[in-house]
C-alpha cells in the first residue's frame, strides 16, 4: 500500500506541481538503488519538462536562447569539404551537428543537463568515423559506483517505472572512456551547469524562479475557468433536501464536475441541509482580482527573464512599447557577446577535441556558428549610406564600372558634396 501510495506522488509530481526541494542524492545516504536520485523522487527533469510544457513565457524564453544560440548552424570555410561533409551527416540518422545542438540547448535550458553519445571504430587515434547522437535528459541518470570506479550514466526510458522495467536499463562511460557496444566504441558526454552543493547533476538558471514558471500558467488557466465558468464568481451554495450521505456526496460531485472549472477556479462551498423548510439558496461572493493577477503575469515575466539573463524583446514578450528596432539591436549585441559566443565556443573546442583525440583526421580549427541577427543592422541605415554609385547604376540597368574611381564612392557621400556645393553658390550670390 505504502508504494502505490509512493506512485502516484510521483506521477503528479511529475506532470503537474513545481517540486519544492532541489536536491540530489549524497554519497553519506544509504541506499539500495544503482541510481543516484535527481530530486527526491529521482523525477525532478520530468518535473521541469512538464513546467516547460505548462508555461508558455518560460517555454519562449528558453526557445529563443536556443534559436539565437544555434544561428545559422556550424560553418567551415569553403575550401573544407571534408569537415563540411561531417557537419551535414554527424550520426547514423544523416542528421545535421546543428540538429544534435539544437535539441543538447533546450535540454540545458529545461534542465540543465545536456547528454551527447559519441560513436567510434577506434579510441587509439585513427578512427574512421565519428557519430555525435543526442539523449534526452529526462532518460539519463548517474550510476552509483564505488570509491575509484569508472563513472556510468544510465538510461532508462521511463524512470517512474524502473524496478518494474529494469530490463530496459543501458548504460555507458563518460567521456573520455569508451566501451566497445554493438560493434562500435561508444562514450557519453555529459555537460552539465554549475550549482553550489551540487556533484552529479547541473541545474537549470531559472531554478530560482519555479514559482514563477507556476505563476505563468495558472493565470492562464484562471483565465480559461472564467470563460468555462461564464465569468461567475465563487460563493456558497445552500441545498435544503433530505438525503442520504451517499446522495449528498454524489450531488457535491457533480456539483465540482460541472460548475466549477479547471484546477479549482470559481470553486463553490456546498452545504446540504438535511432538515429545515428552506429552499436553496447561492450567496456570491465578490472579489476584484483581475489587477492582481495581471501583476503576477507581469512579475512572473520579470522574474523568469531575470533567472534565464535574457531580455524580453528577443523572446517575444510584449511591454505595449511597440516594435523597437534599437532596443532589439542592443539586447542581441548584449546576449551575443555575454551569454551566447561563450557558449557556442565552449561547444565547438569540445567538437574539435573529439576528432584530435580519436584522430579522425577531420580538420575542424575553422568551425564557427553563422550568427544571426533578429534585425539586419543595415535595415536602419539609408540605403545612399552603404550602396555604392556603380551598384546603384547596376540596379538601375545602366553602364557601370567597378574600377572606376567615382563610381566606388558612395552615393550618399556625393549626396552631401553636391549639397555642400549648392550652398556654397547660394552664400556667394
Amino acid at each position: 500500500m505504502q508504494k502505490k501510495k509512493k506512485d502516484i506522488h510521483a506521477v503528479v509530481l511529475s506532470s503537474t506541481e513545481v517540486p519544492e526541494n532541489v536536491r540530489e542524492q549524497k554519497e553519506t545516504e544509504r541506499t539500495t538503488k544503482e541510481f543516484i536520485r535527481f530530486g527526491t523522487d529521482n523525477l525532478f527533469p520530468q518535473a521541469l519538462a512538464g513546467l516547460y510544457r505548462k508555461s508558455p513565457n518560460l517555454r519562449a524564453i528558453i526557445n529563443s536562447i536556443t534559436i539565437f544560440t544555434v544561428g545559422g548552424g556550424f560553418k567551415v570555410s569553403e575550401d573544407n569539404k571534408e569537415g563540411d561533409d561531417w557537419l551535414r551527416s554527424v550520426n547514423a540518422d544523416g542528421e545535421d551537428l546543428m540538429d544534435v545542438y539544437d535539441r543538447s540547448m533546450t535540454d540545458k535550458g529545461v534542465i540543465g543537463n545536456r547528454y551527447l553519445l559519441l560513436s567510434t571504430d577506434s579510441v587509439i587515434g585513427n578512427a574512421s568515423f565519428l557519430n555525435v547522437d543526442h539523449f534526452q535528459s529526462v532518460k539519463c541518470r548517474l550510476k552509483k559506483v564505488k570509491p575509484g570506479d569508472e563513472q556510468m550514466i544510465l538510461v532508462h526510458p521511463d524512470w517512474s517505472r524502473f524496478d518494474s522495467h529494469k530490463k530496459l536499463l543501458k548504460e555507458f562511460p563518460i567521456y573520455p572512456n569508451f566501451m566497445e557496444m554493438d560493434g562500435a566504441f561508444r562514450s557519453m558526454v555529459h555537460i552539465k551547469e554549475y550549482e553550489p552543493d551540487f556533484d552529479h547533476y547541473g541545474i537549470a538558471s531559472y531554478v530560482a524562479a519555479m514559482d514563477a514558471a507556476a505563476i505563468a500558467y495558472k493565470t492562464n488557466k484562471w483565465n480559461v475557468s472564467r470563460l468555462d465558468n461564464s465569468f461567475q464568481t465563487s460563493g456558497v451554495l445552500l441545498v435544503d433536501g433530505d438525503m442520504s450521505d451517499k446522495d449528498a456526496k454524489t450531488l457535491q460531485q457533480d456539483i465540482k464536475d460541472n460548475l466549477i472549472g479547471e484546477g479549482n477556479q470559481g470553486k463553490l462551498l456546498t452545504i446540504i441541509k438535511k432538515l429545515g423548510g428552506e429552499s436553496t439558496s447561492f450567496t456570491p461572493i465578490n472579489s476584484n482580482t483581475e489587477g492582481d493577477w495581471l501583476s503576477l503575469h507581469t512579475q512572473s515575466d520579470n522574474d523568469l527573464i531575470m533567472a534565464l539573463n535574457w531580455k524580453k524583446s528577443l523572446a517575444g514578450i510584449s511591454e505595449n512599447t511597440g516594435f523597437e528596432t534599437d532596443r532589439i539591436i542592443n539586447d542581441y549585441q548584449v546576449v551575443l557577446n555575454t551569454n551566447i559566443l561563450k557558449e557556442q565556443n565552449n561547444f565547438i573546442r569540445r567538437v574539435q577535441k573529439w576528432h584530435d583525440d580519436l584522430g579522425t583526421g577531420i580538420d575542424l580549427t575553422d568551425l564557427f556558428i553563422d550568427n544571426r541577427p533578429p534585425i539586419n543592422l543595415l535595415t536602419k541605415l539609408s540605403a545612399d549610406k552603404y550602396t555604392q554609385i556603380w551598384e546603384a547604376r547596376k540596379m538601375a540597368g545602366l553602364e557601370y564600372d567597378m574600377e572606376d574611381p567615382l563610381q566606388m564612392k558612395y552615393v550618399e557621400t556625393v549626396k552631401e558634396k553636391d549639397n555642400d556645393s549648392t550652398d556654397n553658390a547660394n552664400g556667394s550670390n
